[in-house]
């Protein structure tokens, strides 16, 4: 439950589902966990991915667990602890100029992987329904926990959006059992190729030219997008876009209000909720839930920015709080 920024914004029953707690730091283990699990089942030994950061780090330590062989495309921009992670937990990873800001670019390095593919033991693990239908299935559990936390209201449950997996699978996880759940589509205002079109009443996503630095969620062509606008609508939610800097000053906000440290992508389903609140788009007695995707150890660049107006001092032990 939000101890301040709830209160501030006259919503009394706003909570964090914080996805950071999980192995590899963020919601990407549920994909990870069941897509390798159906390649050990298969009895496949390459797992083929493409990753903006989580992906690869989960599939990273999952494929290592499992002995398998893990060979990931990074989107360019990836910050270096996500990087970091995958090598280390022994993947074969390659930086793709212009991948995830370039629709045409990012539809060819799916296309060449999933050729690839097609080799006998190989298996293409992108965390999007169009691609592992398979893995996205773990993501659903996000739904179903949910559930269980809160089994009657009303809820409003914002997701933060790149190419649309994670709020197509909240979706569907929670469609089967009951109707009084709006999902929410979030995205950065610059890549903005769903939740736009769903506000704006339109039935189809769009491929943009990224230009939102906000890891994660870059994301340039069209993938589940569609797919999202149709379940979001039905379930009676929105779209939503945020500027990077709302994003920026939202992850700083969760730190410094709530105790909560996360990467910036994890900061952006609050992002929209501060907005809609302001817009008075929010019933004050509903139960709004934010997903907070990943932690802030995942991107340091974004803390050392945060922190500009910190200082960590070398004192002497006389001088140690004197000034207090």
């Amino acid at each position: 439950r939000s101890c301040s920024i709830g209160p501030s914004l006259g919503l009394r029953e706003l909570y964090f589902k914080l996805e950071s707690c999980n192995p590899t730091g963020s919601f990407k283990d549920r994909f990870a966990s069941l897509a390798i699990s159906h390649m050990r089942a298969n009895r496949q030994h390459t797992c083929l991915a493409t990753s903006s950061g989580n992906t690869g780090a989960a599939l990273a330590s999952y494929c290592a667990a499992a002995s398998l062989r893990c060979r990931i495309a990074v989107v360019e921009t990836a910050p270096l602890a996500k990087l970091q992670q995958m090598m280390a937990c022994g993947a074969e990873i390659q930086r793709v100029r212009r991948f995830g800001a370039d629709p045409k670019t990012t539809q060819q390095v799916f296309e060449h992987l999933q050729s690839k593919a097609q080799q006998p033991g190989f298996a293409l693990q992108i965390s999007a329904y169009r691609w592992s239908p398979l893995g996205m299935q773990g993501v659903q559990s996000i739904a179903y926990e949910l559930h269980e936390q809160f089994p009657s209201q009303q809820c409003h449950v914002f997701c933060p959006a790149g190419g649309g997996g994670l709020t197509l699978a909240v979706a569907r996880g929670f469609q089967p059992m009951r109707t009084n759940v709006a999902i929410h589509c979030v995205q950065p205002a610059g890549n903005d190729t769903i939740a736009g079109p769903l506000r704006h009443g339109r039935s189809e996503a769009r491929d943009v030219q990224c230009i939102s630095m906000i890891s994660g969620l870059q994301v340039a062509n069209v993938i589940d997008g569609n797919q999202v606008i149709d379940a979001c609508r039905r379930s009676g939610g929105s779209g939503h876009t945020v500027s990077d800097e709302e994003i920026f000053a939202t992850q700083k906000r969760l730190a410094r209000e709530e105790g909560v440290f996360s990467e910036p992508a994890g900061a952006v389903a609050l992002a929209a909720v501060i907005k809609a609140a302001d817009r008075r788009e929010l019933d004050p007695a509903a139960t709004v839930i934010c997903l907070v995707t990943g932690s802030g150890f995942k991107d340091a660049t974004s803390i050392e920015k945060m922190n500009r107006d910190r200082e960590c001092p070398i004192v002497d032990l006389d001088a140690v709080f004197a000034a207090d």
